[in-house]
């Protein structure tokens, strides 16, 4: 299971790089094509039995459903 919850993680991962890039982009389609995908990740996740919890935190970060600070700048 720890193979299968590490292929997890890597793919959240990519997809979270994707999804900054879809919206550096300011491609709104491409963002939500993404976020359906993780949303199916973490669906897949919780019916195999994995913890989701971290997961779950990381897609309210990315649909707005928590807000996100950014780091300081040094300006």
């Amino acid at each position: 299971m720890r193979g299968f919850q590490t292929a997890l993680d890597e793919r959240i991962d990519e997809l979270r790089q994707r999804l900054a890039q879809a919206r550096a982009d300011e491609d709104d389609h491409e963002v939500d094509v993404l976020l359906q995908q993780l949303e199916t990740l973490i669906d897949l996740a919780d019916r195999s039995d994995v913890d989701t919890t971290q997961m779950e935190a990381v897609l309210a970060a990315e649909t707005g459903a928590l807000p996100v600070i950014p780091a300081p700048t040094d300006d």
